[in-house]
């Protein structure tokens, strides 16, 4: 087969837009003599991968359906099998959500101006500042922990001594009730 003038014109066109890219890729690397071509590599490994293939059927039947593959892992493929109304109905049912992301998004661009304020802007700078409090604000719940667990055990040691204190005037208002008693009998009997 006989290629024409332009035809070979444009196959000269495309060679040299390979090497452009070829030294594109390789940057400016000193080209040695044992240099293969980009273009020709590809050929060959493509050579090797046809060759290595032969005589397998179950790689050669998984190549042929990569496209089918490929096809289905599209994530437009669903766009195009749906039907209208299919598509309508999802719509649909996505409507509540989507008035909420309007919804959202609009609250956002409301806060927008305060997201761009110089305090916003500033905060990187912050960081120092932050990291001090940070360290002031532990040290302070330290102290406020001991402080916290000193008045508790002074508060459960108060409730002992209530407690105490009521167990005493029970056994003294009981001792008291008991010779009341006592003096009451006396009194009756004398």
């Amino acid at each position: 087969m006989l290629l024409t003038q332009d035809e070979l014109k444009e196959i000269d066109l495309i060679e040299s837009r390979i090497v452009e890219l070829e030294k594109r890729v390789s940057g400016s690397l000193q080209l040695t003599e044992n240099y293969i071509p980009i273009t020709d590599s590809l050929i060959s490994t493509n050579a090797l991968i046809n060759t290595s293939l032969v005589g397998r059927d179950s790689v050669t039947a998984f190549m042929r359906r990569l496209t089918e593959l490929d096809k289905l892992l599209d994530p437009t493929v669903e766009d195009r099998m749906m039907n209208l109304s299919a598509k309508m109905e999802e719509v649909l049912v996505m409507e509540p959500l989507l008035h909420q992301n309007v919804s959202a998004l609009k609250h956002i661009q409301s806060l927008s101006s305060v997201l761009d304020s110089e305090a916003v802007k500033n905060i990187p700078s912050l960081t120092d500042r932050l990291e001090k409090l940070t360290l002031f604000y532990l040290d302070k719940k330290q102290e406020t922990d001991a402080v916290t667990a000193s008045v508790m055990d002074l508060l459960q040691q108060y409730n002992t001594i209530i407690m105490k204190i009521t167990k005493s005037f029970v056994q003294m208002e009981d001792t008291v009730t008991k010779c009341e008693l006592a003096v009451q009998r006396r009194k009756e009997v004398d």
